[in-house]
C-alpha cells in the first residue's frame, strides 16, 4: 500500500473547500508571524531597541515596559506558538478533531502575545479562523 506521511493513501481525505480555506488561512497566519517576528528579534538583539517602521515600533506594547531580555524571550516563545500552527494546519487538512482542538488553544495563546506586543491585526486573522472552524467543525472527524 502506498502512504503518505502517517495516513494510508485510502484514509487521506482532502476536505471541504472551507476546510481547505481554514488551513491555508492558519498556514499564512503561522508563516506570517513567523517571518514578521524573527528579523524584529534579531533587530532587537543586534541594536538592543526595537526598530521604528513609519513612525511604528514594532513589537512596542505593554510587555516593552519589562525590558529588551523580556521582549526576546516572549518572541521567541511566540515564534514557536506560531509553528505549532502549522502542525494544527496539517491536522485541519487531513480531517482531524485534534487540528481545530490545537487551533483554539493556540489561538488563545496567540491573544496573549497580541495584547503584549500591541498587534492590531492579530484579532482579525483570529476571528477569521474562528469563524471558518466554526463552519467545519461537524466535517471534523
Amino acid at each position: 500500500m502506498i502512504y503518505l506521511s502517517a495516513y494510508p493513501l485510502s484514509e487521506v481525505q482532502m476536505g471541504t473547500p472551507l476546510v481547505k480555506a481554514l488551513t491555508f488561512v492558519v498556514i499564512f497566519d503561522a508563516l506570517a508571524w513567523i517571518f514578521g517576528v524573527l528579523p524584529v528579534l534579531k533587530y532587537l538583539l543586534t541594536h538592543r531597541t526595537l526598530p521604528v517602521v513609519g513612525g511604528i515600533r514594532l513589537l512596542g506594547g505593554p510587555l516593552d515596559a519589562l525590558g529588551v531580555e523580556a521582549v526576546i524571550v516572549t518572541g521567541i516563545v511566540f515564534v514557536v506558538v506560531s509553528a505549532l500552527k502549522l502542525l494544527a494546519a496539517y491536522w485541519l487538512w487531513h480531517g482531524q478533531m485534534d487540528g481545530a482542538i490545537l487551533l483554539i488553544i493556540l489561538l488563545g495563546l496567540s491573544a496573549i502575545f497580541w495584547y503584549a506586543f500591541a498587534l492590531p491585526l492579530g484579532p482579525l486573522g483570529g476571528v477569521i479562523q474562528i469563524i471558518l472552524l466554526a463552519l467545519v467543525w461537524k466535517s471534523l472527524g
